[in-house]
């Protein structure tokens, strides 16, 4: 009986079996991967429509953004698992009275446009955008096979201007502590 009885405690044990082995070793690294890209609009405007006066000026500035970079992350570089992406945090910077960005598109190359916002100014510089669930998917994905993934920041503006976009990447990301 008491063969039996252990016996029943053993398959008991084991009916997790190795998807609980498998993950008892793994680490969740809850972090902020960031990037600032540096926009410079230069040039000649152009009319925004052909009855008015109003000059838009085009950007389009691309940037990787790397996990080797990420210092909590660079040790389990090789043992990451999946990564998941829990918000985004846009902030522009440098922004004086008078300048505004009339619409701001970031892509992840790969993947498409992830987020568009308008009308961006000196005092409504800050956003978290939602994302398409499925973009998301796909930029986490990208991320975990490469490693990095590429930030086209576009759009346009009402006058020559320089800023920074900050991205901040709310993640939490899981790797094999022990491989």
């Amino acid at each position: 009986m008491k063969t039996r009885l252990s016996l029943l405690f053993v398959a008991l044990l084991l009916l997790p079996g190795c998807d609980w082995f498998d993950s008892v070793d793994d680490v969740t690294i809850s972090t902020n991967l960031t990037m600032d890209i540096p926009v410079a609009v230069t040039g000649t405007g152009k009319s925004a429509a052909l009855n008015t006066k109003i000059a838009v000026y085009n950007f389009s500035v691309s940037q990787d953004l790397s996990l080797a970079d990420n210092e909590d992350v660079e040790p389990y570089l090789q043992k990451i698992k999946s990564i998941d992406i829990k918000s985004l945090h846009v902030t522009v910077t440098g922004l004086t009275s008078g300048q505004t960005i009339n619409t701001i598109s970031l892509s992840v190359t790969g993947v498409g446009t992830i987020c568009s916002q308008t009308n961006i100014t000196s005092t409504s510089n800050t956003f978290t955008p939602q994302i398409d669930a499925e973009l998301l998917k796909q930029a986490e994905d990208k991320f975990r096979s490469e490693k990095k993934i590429t930030v086209t920041v576009a759009g346009s503006t009402n006058a020559i201007m320089t800023f920074t976009v900050n991205l901040d990447f709310e993640t939490d990301i899981v790797a094999n502590a022990l491989d």
